[in-house]
């Protein structure tokens, strides 16, 4: 007799196996993250994702065995945990690592961004938003941080824009010109002309260009445009636009006149941050330093690529994948064909789903991305478990196991050899 059920108990575990899923890659990402190879970091985060979803449906069917009886609890249990890491911390690893690669490539060459223009605001708004001048010690902090192989350059602007040193390599003579120039900027005056600053950005990055680096830029101010930036906007853009420059833009204090800022990152591929307390400036910088270097399935895409439909695409693609490689390896871990096809099918559901979520959360609403992981963890974690599968009631104390079949096979076949020899 065969009966459609599923275990509360197990899809209440696996939930709780998603959420520690979760909390262990967080942990990850925010300790590894520039640290690790991606490739690595990514076979760490599923593979540790579905043995902690493996390890909780175990315990779940032990607890309740319906799906796979009390013959299978008696006898095969060991044999469960002796297949849990093979089929989950492994298993996901390989593939998540394999995945990560292909999402990494490129449809035309990924450069990094070697060199990076500084267009800091110095008008006389920033006497209040920053009047230790923190700003140029963050951007200072920055240079500190960037290989050695990377130049730079930086301007300030107010009513005009000032270059305060060329593209130059990152070495100490470098950094000392820098920051005495920049001590005298102490005092803040004028007004925000940022197309004169973006205009001399462009003009520096093209007298200075090489084959071989891709170039970025950072602006930062704390407030809108004060000239015609607004009336010039698409002129003074398309050069970064058919560069593939990338425009990353900071807002500091508390207001809300960011459009502008806000507009130049969405159009050039950038991105843009909200410092609402100073002392946080330093972080900021090196993010976006650090991020500009990444593209990872769990997070946000920066640059060129964050509206790219290939990889709107292939995010889904893979997160489906995975959510279904993980349904089926937790079926692997019970060896049992019954369970195969409903949480295969589960887990394509799943994996699309977080796919989903993941892509238009990281789109739409970026600033959250813990909360799409979360959500997308639990989801891969309970949609495959809440599927019915089919239980052979009469054979319920029984097992219908992949390895019995394999033991019955080598016996058949030892029965066969022996009888042609008889």
């Amino acid at each position: 007799m065969i009966e459609k059920r599923i275990n509360l108990t197990m899809i209440i575990m696996s939930l709780i196996g998603g959420v520690i899923g979760f909390i262990l890659g967080e942990i990850l990402l925010n300790s590894l993250r520039y640290i690790m190879s991606s490739i690595i970091l990514m076979g760490l985060y599923f593979g540790i994702l579905a043995f902690c979803i493996g390890t909780m449906c175990l315990i779940g069917e032990m607890i309740s065995p319906r799906l796979n009886g009390d013959g299978w609890k008696n006898n095969y249990l060991k044999t469960s945990f002796k297949l849990l890491i093979p089929c989950t911390l492994i298993g996901l690893f390989v593939f998540g690592a394999m995945f990560q690669f292909l999402y990494e490539i490129s449809a035309q060459k990924f450069k990094k961004a070697d060199d990076i223009v500084f267009a800091i605001d110095t008008s006389g708004s920033m006497k209040n938003t920053d009047p230790n001048n923190e700003r140029f010690s963050a951007a200072l902090n920055l240079i500190d941080n960037m290989d050695k192989n990377n130049r730079f350059s930086m301007y300030k602007f107010d009513d005009t824009a000032e270059k305060i040193i060329p593209m130059s390599q990152v070495t100490k003579q470098s950094r000392e010109e820098v920051s005495g120039k920049l001590k005298d900027m102490q005092n803040p005056k004028g007004n925000t002309n940022m197309r004169d600053a973006l205009e001399k950005a462009y003009e520096e990055i093209k007298s200075s260009e090489t084959k071989d680096k891709n170039a970025m830029v950072i602006m930062l101010s704390d407030g809108g445009d004060t000239y015609d930036l607004s009336k010039k906007f698409d002129e003074t853009l398309k050069p970064f636009k058919e560069k593939n420059i990338s425009i990353y833009t900071i807002g500091m204090s508390n207001g809300n006149n960011f459009s502008m800022l806000k507009e130049i990152a969405k159009e050039s591929g950038g991105n843009y941050y909200n410092v609402k307390e100073i002392k946080d400036l330093k972080n900021v910088f090196n993010k976006i330093y650090r991020d500009r270097q990444q593209r990872l399935l769990v997070d946000k895409r920066y640059g060129i690529y964050e509206a790219s439909s290939l990889y709107k695409f292939l995010r889904v693609m893979f997160i489906t994948f995975l959510g279904a490689l993980i349904a089926l390896s937790v079926s692997l871990v019970f060896d049992n064909k019954n369970l195969l096809k409903g949480f295969l099918v589960g887990g394509i559901l799943s994996g699309f789903a977080a796919g989903i979520i993941m892509e238009a959360g990281f789109l739409y609403v970026p600033w959250m991305g813990m909360l799409h992981r979360c959500i997308a963890d639990i989801v891969i974690a309970v949609i495959f478990t809440i599927i019915p599968v089919k239980v052979d009631v009469k054979d319920y104390s029984k097992k219908s196991s992949y390895m019995d079949k394999i033991k019955n096979f080598n016996i058949y076949e030892n029965d066969s050899s022996n009888n042609m020899f008889q």
